[in-house]
């Protein structure tokens, strides 16, 4: 048997690699597995928890939810009640550069509706708001990977250090594989997995056509649910279907 656990944090609007990997964890198991959003790690300014990149006609753009900002951990973060960006309310003017630019792409009416739907009700708390999201996202990729909050695990040994913890949350959920992202053998302590496998997650962006020229990878996966209609495989260059 092997069941395979990842974790990542619940970020806003994510790209590609974060799909890739909740793919993953079904993919290359042979029992069903489970991804953790660690939605206990500490909110960071400037990271992907309040924001993420969107096509223009030149370059990208940051789309950020406004919240209020402190130390402490994401599950606790509020959105803001009035945010306002541009004398615009946030999520209008978020759904606005959305439509703006992308309601030309292929597969802009069969997926945007559903998540506008999402924006008119964004509630208060922002893992509420991005897990919306993420699992909107996951259902029109076809990802039917069981999602666990972290929150929601029954009481788990703290580890000596970050790793180790990891280790233990595997064990909480009955996995004997850790699916790691490729940069975080940076920090991981490979002396923890001794009773769970590592394996890093082996992701290369794809290249599929954006409706503007010259191709920008890691954008939201928004970009290329609207321009492709499907989550591409790591590596694969989309041929143009136009």
């Amino acid at each position: 048997m092997t069941r395979i656990m990842a974790a990542h944090q619940p970020n806003y609007l994510p790209y590609l690699g974060f799909f890739d990997k909740l793919r993953c964890v079904d993919e290359l198991g042979t029992e069903p597995g489970v991804f953790i959003i660690r939605d206990d790690a500490q909110y960071v300014k400037k990271e992907f928890h309040d924001r993420n990149k969107i096509r223009l006609n030149e370059g990208w753009k940051w789309l950020r939810v406004p919240v209020e900002k402190k130390m402490a951990p994401l599950n606790t973060i509020e959105i803001k009640e009035d945010g306002m960006i541009s004398n615009i309310p946030w999520a209008d003017y978020h759904l606005r550069l959305i439509e703006t630019n992308y309601k030309k792409t292929p597969f802009f009416d069969k997926f945007y509706s559903g998540l506008k739907k999402i924006y008119l009700n964004p509630g208060d708390k922002l893992v509420d708001f991005n897990m919306r999201i993420i699992k909107y996202l996951a259902e029109c990729f076809g990802i039917k990977t069981k999602i666990v909050l972290f929150s929601d695990i029954p009481k788990i040994v703290k580890g000596r250090n970050a790793t180790e913890s990891l280790v233990n949350i595997s064990k909480a959920v009955k996995a004997d594989v850790y699916l790691a992202g490729a940069g975080s053998k940076v920090y991981l302590d490979i002396s923890c997995f001794n009773e769970i496998k590592l394996k890093l997650q082996d992701y290369e962006h794809p290249v599929y056509e954006q409706r503007f020229p010259e191709f920008e990878p890691f954008m939201s996966a928004i970009d290329a649910l609207f321009n492709i209609g499907y989550l591409p495989n790591s590596g694969e260059i989309v041929e143009s279907s136009r």
